[in-house]
């Protein structure tokens, strides 16, 4: 572990330093490929620091390196709409820059700190917003979790070892694979949720339309999807949609699966909803033929826009 520590930090300096005009040079040599492929990258919150992903269960991004990588990317990709994504691989012509969506997903606050940077880079952005905080401040298990975590976290070792985990993630990844009444259980054990943040109430999301960023849906409740029985995942579809809708003042065609997960049954409740593209959150470029309602996303280095360059050169060169 000693001696990993030192090529850790050797390698994140040499992406660091060599990512982006590395990540220039074969993303050039890809434009003139026949390669029908894209990006789909997926954010949830700004803050002036970055986050610690191995720490926290959705980190922040800082709101200078986001800037840096949209610099980045208005520069080496065609930006698109998440909507527009399978189309604009479908249509790429050899010698055309690779297209690329930037998501975020999540209804929070820092969404319009995001916004402002976007403007400033002409960036087109997609929200993928669940519509929970239109009334008012709300918080989901995570967020709960996290939170407690922060200030007890004599609490969230207890809960570990009650259910035979090591970390605060393996944790989550068994919460999240709870039913919603052992959820809503469990949720009434952590801590009080109050860190500061209001979310994105009805005048966020009309600023996010007005501003022309794109609204997409990623339900009401955040539920993972796979597991809900035939009734519950068509009203997952539903449930919050409407009034969305009227906020961004045309329908929601796209999707982006709670917690990333979807299978073919998800899928085709998705389609049956009426949604035309969705998106899961398997760290894969999109291709020509892929099934639109069940598209990957990457997530986005937090610590640097060369390690990015290097995970979208990756992305798009892989075969399959």
């Amino acid at each position: 572990m000693a001696r990993a520590l030192p090529v850790r930090r050797a390698a994140r300096l040499g992406a660091r330093v060599v990512g982006v005009p590395l990540g220039l040079l074969v993303l050039f040599g890809l434009r003139f490929t026949g390669r029908r492929a894209g990006v789909a990258l997926v954010y949830h919150a700004l803050a002036p620091q970055a986050g610690d992903p191995d720490v926290d269960l959705v980190a922040p991004h800082g709101e200078a390196v986001f800037e840096r990588q949209l610099r980045f990317l208005a520069r080496a990709f065609r930006v698109v709409d998440a909507s527009g994504l399978p189309r604009a691989v479908a249509v790429r012509r050899r010698g055309e820059r690779m297209p690329l969506a930037v998501t975020f997903d999540d209804d929070l606050a820092s969404h319009l700190n995001a916004l402002a940077i976007l403007g400033r880079h002409g960036v087109r952005a997609t929200f993928f917003l669940t519509g929970a905080t239109l009334q008012g401040p709300a918080a989901f298990w995570w967020q709960r979790l996290q939170h407690t975590a922060r200030t007890e976290p004599e609490r969230v070792a207890a809960l570990c070892r009650e259910h035979d985990v090591a970390t605060l993630h393996e944790l989550a990844r068994k919460l999240e694979l709870l039913g919603p009444t052992e959820l809503a259980a469990f949720e009434e054990r952590l801590a009080a949720w109050d860190d500061g943040d209001p979310g994105l109430g009805t005048e966020g999301v009309q600023a996010l339309a007005r501003a022309g960023m794109s609204i997409g849906f990623h339900t009401r409740r955040h539920r993972y999807l796979p597991h809900l029985p035939a009734g519950a995942l068509a009203a997952a579809f539903v449930e919050g949609r409407a009034e969305l809708e009227e906020l961004a003042g045309r329908p929601l065609s796209v999707v982006a699966y709670p917690h990333g997960a979807a299978d073919e049954r998800v899928a085709a409740a998705a389609q049956a909803a009426g949604f035309e593209v969705g998106y899961t959150g398997s760290p894969r470029a999109v291709r020509a033929g892929d099934d639109p309602l069940l598209l990957g996303r990457v997530s986005p280095s937090h610590r640097s826009t060369g390690r990015l360059a290097l995970q979208l050169v990756a992305a798009l060169a892989r075969r399959g």
